[in-house]
């Protein structure tokens, strides 16, 4: 339904195990063709972003799968898809999984400190340079992906829409127990390169959509 808010957890392997990433979508169209949307936004995700992730990632890194969780409003259950692992397309070895592309999710809704962020494992030593992206790779591969992380996700053959966004923390957790799904959420209006290279510190994730 319009306004249902959901998170998109993207999914990596490589030599040393398996890391991920996060993103927030909110429905801003219904669908039509009667399935569940977390099933119709996955498959959609994955057809939209495989293609500019496996150009920035180096290639012993795979792209293995998307799991989408419905946060708000009615619960229904989660849906991974895992089918179709591809191989990064960058060639030479990628730096640590925990050295990261660092994007900031920008927004106009609340002030500025509240601007998202999203970290990318991956990288291709080959493309940094001293501890930076190197300025080729940004200009091509990574602003590529930063466009279409930016855009408007379109089911495959259906009519649901969904846009990204960042959820306020703050907002969330203003009244705990409770959850402020609906109010947290805020539309992203870019997303922005930082050409330094962000070291994340990264709990141990189960390998999802093995390769082998």
């Amino acid at each position: 339904m319009i306004d249902d808010i959901f998170s998109a957890q993207i999914h990596f392997e490589d030599p040393s195990g398996a890391s991920s990433t996060r993103l927030y979508y909110q429905q801003t169209a219904n669908n039509t063709a009667g399935a569940l949307d977390c099933r119709i936004l996955a498959e959609a995700l994955e057809a939209a972003l495989a293609g500019d992730l496996v150009a920035a990632l180096s290639d012993d890194f795979w792209f293995t799968g998307i799991t989408v969780r419905k946060v708000y409003d009615d619960p229904e259950p989660k849906w991974l898809v895992t089918g179709n692992p591809q191989q990064g397309l960058r060639p030479g070895p990628g730096l640590p999984s925990n050295n990261c592309i660092n994007l900031a999710l920008n927004q106009g809704t609340f002030p500025v400190r509240s601007n998202g962020r999203m970290f990318l494992p991956g990288i291709p030593e080959a493309d940094t340079n001293v501890g930076v992206l190197a300025s080729a790779y940004q200009a091509a591969q990574v602003t590529d992906l930063a466009d279409t992380l930016a855009s408007q996700v379109v089911a495959l053959s259906d009519t649901g829409t969904w846009d990204p966004g960042i959820i306020s923390q703050k907002v969330l957790n203003l009244t705990p127990p409770l959850k402020d799904w609906a109010g947290a959420f805020a539309f992203i209006t870019s997303i922005s390169v930082n050409p330094i290279i962000a070291i994340q510190r990264r709990r141990t994730t189960r390998v999802v959509g093995a390769i082998g």
